[in-house]
């Protein structure tokens, strides 16, 4: 299966390492996914290589997947710093409305925040709508295995950084949810939330 990821993505056409289907392509050889997954995430990124809006809505999706939030200007110019001058077109602002409906259709939930200190798109919680899930689910015993056979220092290294998304996307919430609130206020509670106490963080300046 490797040697075919490899094979197909050879053939394409030559893009940046910036371009997102650089990293949709290292994201289909991962094994944390399952091979269908894989397969879809190659098919995907082999699509982006020839077709400028589906690259375009991938790369807002990856900037976007960080858990902050961020203004028109920010993802005009980050996706433009990936796939080139241009490749918003001579609208900008329309053509970003027609990429966020498009994701919005295909479930991703993205919200806008007016808050001064936090003001732009991002991801809500959770990032996609659930479909029923059911009774009984199927144990990914390929993913399980993986994470076993990570570091001490890896595992802690993931544990730290969903943390940190899981901090971001509750402030964002709370911000949302109470405009009167302060900025502190915010991220105490947010804390207690998510932690179980409140005070400051040392983890990714939050």
């Amino acid at each position: 299966m490797e040697s075919n990821f490899a094979f197909n993505i050879k053939v394409q056409t030559r893009i940046t390492k910036s371009h997102p289907a650089t990293e949709w392509e290292k994201d289909a050889r991962h094994l944390l996914q399952s091979s269908k997954d894989r397969l879809r995430l190659a098919a995907m990124a082999g699509h982006m290589r020839v077709d400028k809006i589906d690259a375009r809505r991938a790369a807002v999706i990856d900037l976007l997947a960080d858990g902050r939030p961020h203004t028109r200007k920010e993802i005009w110019e980050v996706v433009e710093s990936q796939l080139g001058r241009g490749c918003w077109g001579k609208l900008p602002q329309e053509a970003l409305t027609r990429d966020l409906s498009a994701l919005r259709k295909g479930g991703i939930r993205i919200a806008y925040s007016r808050r001064p200190e936090i003001t732009g798109y991002y991801l809500q919680h959770p990032n996609l709508k659930q479909q029923p899930s059911p009774k009984f689910g199927s144990i990914n015993w390929e993913l399980i295995d993986h994470i076993r056979q990570l570091s001490i220092p890896e595992k802690n290294r993931r544990a730290f950084a969903a943390a940190s998304f899981a901090l971001r996307q509750k402030q964002l919430i709370l911000a949302e949810e109470h405009p009167n609130w302060t900025s502190e206020k915010v991220k105490q509670e947010a804390r207690r939330q998510v932690f179980g106490v409140p005070g400051e963080s040392n983890h990714d300046g939050l």
